[in-house]
This record gives structure tokens, sequence and C-alpha cells, in this order.
């Protein structure tokens, strides 16, 4: 009668699906086979991965829908003191919402809005306090207004672009600066160019510093 064998390594079809063998078990591997079995280990890895940032995706989706949904239903006038209370200025909230100045001046005043600016406001309001009580920031606002890898694009900016699942990941430094901005505003980096020059130091060397407002260095 033939002993039966378990296969060492089994067929990738799904994250998770190779059997990782026992400490001495790899002593009696081939080299063939170890590489083999190291790249399926890493396509499962790599499977896995994408699962598990679907899934947090998902998860920020529904809990900022459901904040969302909770702080739709308080006037915008109120979303709008909550929001300056919490040391946002009105050209950010203008900005972020998209949507004119003017017009935020009016819903101040007790003016109607449409239905997607109301929710446009109340998911702002929702996000922060996503990234207060999620991600311990603490004073969003400003938090925000910090300039993103020494350029002069900020969280404001990201947010404008309507990228928050980007900004989220940023706040739970998942990735960093840079990579949010070549994420979201790829052009970035040009805006670069008018910012710095070269100039002579004082050891007669060549360096390069950043530009003045008025051009001079």
């Amino acid at each position: 009668m033939t002993e039966s064998t378990t296969p060492l390594i089994d067929e990738p079809t799904s994250a998770i699906s190779v059997s990782t063998p026992h400490i001495d078990q790899l002593t009696r591997l081939s080299p063939d086979v170890m590489a083999n079995f190291a790249g399926a280990l890493r396509q499962d890895v790599g499977l896995l991965s994408q699962d598990v940032a679907r899934v947090h995706g998902d998860s920020l989706d529904i809990q900022l829908e459901s904040r969302t949904d909770e702080a739709a239903k308080r006037a915008p006038a109120d979303l709008l003191s909550e929001l300056a209370d919490l040391g946002f200025s009105w050209t950010a909230i203008a900005r972020i919402v998209g949507v004119s100045i003017p017009a935020i001046r009016k819903w101040r005043h007790g003016e109607p809005t449409t239905g997607e600016n109301r929710r446009s406001l109340a998911k702002l309001v929702a996000l922060v306090g996503v990234l207060e009580n999620d991600h311990l920031i603490s004073d969003v606002a400003s938090w925000l207004d910090i300039p993103l890898a020494e350029s002069n694009l900020t969280g404001i900016d990201v947010l404008a672009d309507g990228r928050i699942p980007d900004l989220v990941e940023y706040a739970a430094q998942h990735i960093g600066s840079t990579e949010l901005l070549d994420r979201t505003l790829p052009a970035w980096r040009d805006s670069l160019d008018g910012q710095f020059e070269v100039y002579r130091a004082g050891d007669d060397e060549r360096a390069i510093r950043m530009r003045s407002e008025d051009g001079t260095g």
C-alpha cells in the first residue's frame, strides 16, 4: 500500500492559499521548490493586502456616510457655525464644498441651499469627527492648512479635489505627504518650479534656496 503524502505547496487560487510548511520541512525543500513556494506566498500576501485595503476603504465609506447622514439633519447655518468654531475660514469651506464665499454668507443668514451642497457641508463636519476621534488629530482646521511635501499645497487642496479616502490614509500614516500629492494632484511638482533659485553660497559653491516673495532670494 502506497502511503499518501500531503504536498507542501498548494496551487494559489486566492489569498491565504499557500500551506506554510513547518520549519523542519523547509530544510528538505529543493531550491526550486523553495523559490516556487516563496513566489506563491508573496502573491498571496499581495492579494491579502489588496483585500485589506478594499475592506478598509469600504468601512471608511460606510462610517463617513453614516456620520454624514446624521449631520445632514442639521441646518446649514448650524453646520457652518460649528465649522467656524473649529477654526475653518469661510474661504476654506467654500473651496472644499466647491461654492463661492457669497454663497456661504447667504447660508449663514438662513438662505436655502441645494441638497447636494447641504450634504457636502455635512460630510465635512463628519470628516472632522473621523479625523479627531479615529486619528487623534487636534485642531483639524490648522492641520489641513499645513503645507504638504514642502509645496504650497495643503490638505484643503486635496479635499477640494474630492479625495477624502487618500487624505484619511495620510492621517492614519499609511502614506506620506509626497505619496498623497502623487495620488491626488499628480502635477503638484510643477508648482515648485518658481519657488526655488540657485545662488552662490558663502563658500563660493552653488546652492538652492527658497525664493522670497519679492523674487530677490
